[in-house]
């Protein structure tokens, strides 16, 4: 199964949502436009029978209505014909409002949504469309959110590149930069990971298993030294062996906020040290199942890291993945990769296209 197929399977539930929601909206306005040629049928017959033979007719609305109901009557064939065209709604307010409540559900969040529902009544109020034309319609404008801000890693070729990657415990750091180192050590570079959550030793012990698999040198220090000590060894290092990447894994504390903020500051007052220009980006990983959690997370980091990317993981254990198009539309931050597991090829540039898609159920191919 290719990536582009695993985030539309992973992103259902989501999806599932969206596509019944627009699905029974459409329900709810061809029964009433079925309820009305009901009656009218049956006012007509009605006015009929009041000109005719009573007993004839009164047989003959009976049948007809009977019939009716077993698929071969003048009401079903009416009915039939209807449904036959396909199912449309006009875009009115009522639609507009419950197509918000939908994508707010969807866990867009509800500026996203008013905004996302606005600009689709824009362009689309007044006309009728079907399921897979609102489908279309709300795909396209999530893509104007998402378009501007996806943006792969830039890493140069020119000098050694130091990566810092902040996030909260749990939100997949560490796979992630595994990830990334094998990928780019893939691409013929130079790469070395330092290991800086030294309060964390499932985290050295992790990076530790991804140096070795991908054949990467992961500097350590003792459990609970000083973060900032690590780094510097690392970026010693990384300039003596001539390597292209240098990728830091950090803690993510959030106990004490005003700790990690101090933690995070003194490690980039060292790279600065080592080269003024570095930090050459720094990429706050977010775990997906957050939910909206992940906006605070993301004010915490960008003021203590200053935050220049986004990589969203774990949309495999999620129908929230909506959060990422409010985080789009209100940090307007870089969304570099998404992450769907655990394996080596479990991380992908961000498609914003394929992404819009997936949100709203459209085959991610489209």
């Amino acid at each position: 199964m290719s990536f582009l197929s695993k985030l539309k399977q992973r992103l259902f539930k989501s999806s599932s949502k969206i596509d019944q929601g627009i699905e029974t909206l459409l329900d709810d306005e061809t029964k009433s436009s079925e309820n009305l040629n009901a009656n009218s049928v049956i006012k007509e017959s009605e006015v009929q029978f009041e000109h005719s033979n009573k007993s004839d007719n009164e047989k003959k609305i009976n049948e007809g209505l009977d019939s009716a109901s077993d698929g071969n009557g003048f009401l079903s064939k009416i009915l039939k014909k209807k449904n036959s065209s396909g199912k449309k709604r006009v875009v009115d307010d009522k639609l507009l409002e419950s197509l918000e409540e939908l994508l707010i559900s969807s866990d867009l969040g509800v500026s996203t949504a008013i905004k996302i529902s606005a600009s689709f009544a824009e362009a689309k109020y007044g006309q009728k469309l079907n399921k897979d034309e609102i489908k279309s319609a709300l795909a396209n404008e999530i893509k104007k959110i998402l378009v501007p801000v996806a943006v792969p890693i830039s890493i140069s070729k020119e000098s050694l590149q130091v990566v810092l990657v902040v996030g909260v415990n749990g939100s997949g750091k560490t796979t992630t930069i595994g990830k990334i180192a094998n990928q780019e050590k893939a691409k013929g570079r130079k790469v070395i990971i330092a290991a800086a959550d030294t309060f964390r030793a499932a985290a050295v012990d992790q990076l530790s298993i991804w140096g070795t698999r991908s054949g990467v040198p992961v500097v350590k220090g003792e459990e609970k030294s000083d973060p900032a000590s690590v780094v510097f060894k690392a970026i010693e290092k990384a300039q003596d062996n001539e390597s292209d990447l240098l990728l830091i894994d950090t803690a993510g504390r959030l106990q004490n906020k005003s700790d990690l903020m101090q933690e995070l500051e003194k490690i980039i007052r060292v790279i600065k040290k080592k080269d003024n220009t570095a930090p050459h980006n720094n990429i706050l990983v977010l775990d997906a199942t957050s939910g909206q959690n992940i906006h605070s997370q993301v004010d915490i980091f960008s003021k203590s890291a200053g935050v220049t990317g986004i990589i969203m993981t774990k949309l495999d254990g999620t129908a929230k993945g909506g959060v990422l198009v409010a985080l789009a539309d209100k940090f307007s931050l870089p969304i570099h990769c998404v992450g769907l597991g655990e394996k080596q090829e479990d991380l992908e540039t961000f498609d914003p296209r394929l992404f819009a898609n997936a949100i709203v159920g459209i085959d991610v191919e489209s």
